[in-house]
């Protein structure tokens, strides 16, 4: 089997790795704005004067966006743990490398020979692995402790 070219396979970990940075935001940011509309003060709204209609304007807006915003929210937590398809091909991608492999050591090492040997020299920006990229490897079941990654 013909192995990958590292420069297709740095594009791909890259893509990926950016991929997995945007993720982990999505909920983080989702759930900022849920607790933005919660945390109406509910005595000063709009302003520094507190009033009671200052306390029913905060109140109706609490109302009206509780409920889409946190129907956002769960969505977007949904969002960012529904990796499987990302997963699956990351393993496939992986799974290539080690079986385009020669030789008897084990899939981790020859992985982690790829990682921090192969690719040192096509990763650029330092020489190291995209985060992203092993975070999603670990995700898919490879031991990436050994792998340098920035």
């Amino acid at each position: 089997m013909a192995q990958i070219d590292r420069d297709l396979y740095r594009t791909i970990a890259v893509a990926y790795a950016s991929i997995d940075t945007n993720l982990s935001g999505v909920s983080t940011d989702a759930r900022t704005a849920l607790d933005a509309i919660v945390d109406v003060d509910t005595t000063t709204y709009p302003d520094a004067t507190p009033s009671v209609a200052d306390a029913d304007a905060a109140l109706e807006i609490e109302l009206a966006l509780l409920t889409p915003f946190n129907i956002a929210y769960v969505s977007a937590q949904n969002i960012s743990v529904s990796v499987s398809a990302l997963l699956d091909a990351v393993r496939a991608v992986n799974n290539h490398v080690v079986n385009s492999t020669a030789g008897t050591a084990t899939a981790t090492v020859k992985l982690d020979t790829w990682i921090n040997v192969d690719m040192a020299g096509n990763w650029g920006g330092g020489g190291a692995c995209p985060e992203g990229w092993a975070n999603l490897s670990t995700d898919a079941g490879y031991n990436t402790g050994n792998w340098v990654t920035v």
